[in-house]
């Protein structure tokens, strides 16, 4: 009987329900080879990733895996780092683990909980294309990808067009035709750090003077853009598929473009061990990156579909990122934008 892939999107708005009912019987991770880890994770047969990716990235990595292994179901529950972090915390508080597979951009999160996560053990991990020494910082969580976020405009509402964050300053954009981020978790709090000390120290309360729309990510942003709900975007993903679909949109990069590095963590509180080792596995070889950076930033190098390579993406400072200097910042922004 064929198995069938199972793709969970759980949108902001129903998170508290998909990790209700409590987590499942833990099975044991397989010692000795590889080829044990995967038979005991055939065995094991599903493996539960949370992530914070783009839905298309995650629906494309999960099929790709389901089809190399397909004894293995995949279930993906997708939010926000601010809201997945939470849940995670939770499972190991409680010994009840739902998520088998964390990813997250929110590196003060990340460093803070190291001892959450298990080495990872697959042979990708040791390939010269992958530097194993620099994406595995600590031994334990690992570099994905980035997603790379960055301006974009509707070409039939704003022809002019954008070719820096500085022209969303224009007096034509005012008065909710532009759309912004809220900065919901620290990498966002990050985004508008990099505004400031790129474009000046005023220039992020200069663009809550255009009294823009707040969004809480960027495909909501995107569709708006898309949908003609808002003239220019400030956080969005290139918009490749858009434009080739035929929607009225364009996008553009800074000399100094953003991103967000996402790093996977296979949690030690999960109840599929195997699953998860073999789910980190495949991450980061060539078919999980053409899904999973498609439209961002590859750990790989020659990936079809990326626009980019993590080694130039810039790196968060945790140091600016305690919590406490998120809340304030986020005071801080919620005053001057009214969010």
């Amino acid at each position: 009987m064929r198995r069938r892939l199972i793709l969970s999107v759980v949108l902001a708005s129903a998170l508290g329900v998909g990790a209700c009912g409590g987590g499942t019987e833990k099975s044991k991770l397989a010692t000795g080879s590889w080829d044990k880890v995967v038979s005991a994770a055939d065995a094991e047969g599903k493996v539960t990733i949370y992530s914070s990716q783009g839905p298309q990235q995650l629906n494309d990595l999960a099929a790709r895996f389901n089809k190399k292994y397909p004894k293995i179901k995949v279930e993906v529950v997708r939010g926000l780092d601010g809201e997945l972090a939470p849940k995670v915390e939770a499972e190991k508080r409680t010994g009840k683990g739902i998520a088998d597979v964390f990813v997250s951009a929110s590196l003060p999160w990340i460093t803070a909980n190291a001892s959450s996560y298990e080495k990872p053990l697959g042979p990708s991990f040791n390939a010269t294309a992958y530097d194993k020494a620099t994406s595995v910082p600590a031994g334990s969580y690992f570099l994905i990808d980035a997603a790379i976020l960055t301006f974009g405009w509707n070409t039939k509402l704003y022809p002019h067009g954008l070719k820096d964050y500085t022209d969303l300053l224009a007096p034509e954009l005012a008065g909710g035709k532009i759309g912004v981020i809220k900065p919901a978790a620290p990498s966002m709090v990050d985004f508008y750090l990099y505004l400031e000390e790129n474009y000046g120290a005023d220039f992020v309360k200069k663009l809550a003077a255009q009294k823009p729309r707040i969004y809480p990510s960027s495909l909501p942003m995107g569709q708006a853009l898309t949908s003609g709900e808002i003239s220019a975007a400030s956080f969005v993903q290139p918009l490749i598929d858009e434009k080739q679909s035929g929607a009225p949109v364009d996008w553009g990069l800074a000399k100094k473009s953003w991103g967000a590095l996402f790093y996977g963590m296979a949690l030690k509180t999960a109840p599929h061990p195997n699953a998860a080792q073999l789910l980190a596995d495949f991450l980061v070889t060539d078919q999980g990156q053409q899904a999973i950076s498609r439209k961002g930033a590859s750990v790989l190098p020659g990936i079809t579909g990326a626009v980019g390579a993590t080694a130039d993406v810039r790196r968060q400072d945790p140091a600016k990122l305690t919590p406490d200097k998120v809340r304030e910042y986020q005071a801080s922004w919620d005053k001057m934008f009214g969010g």
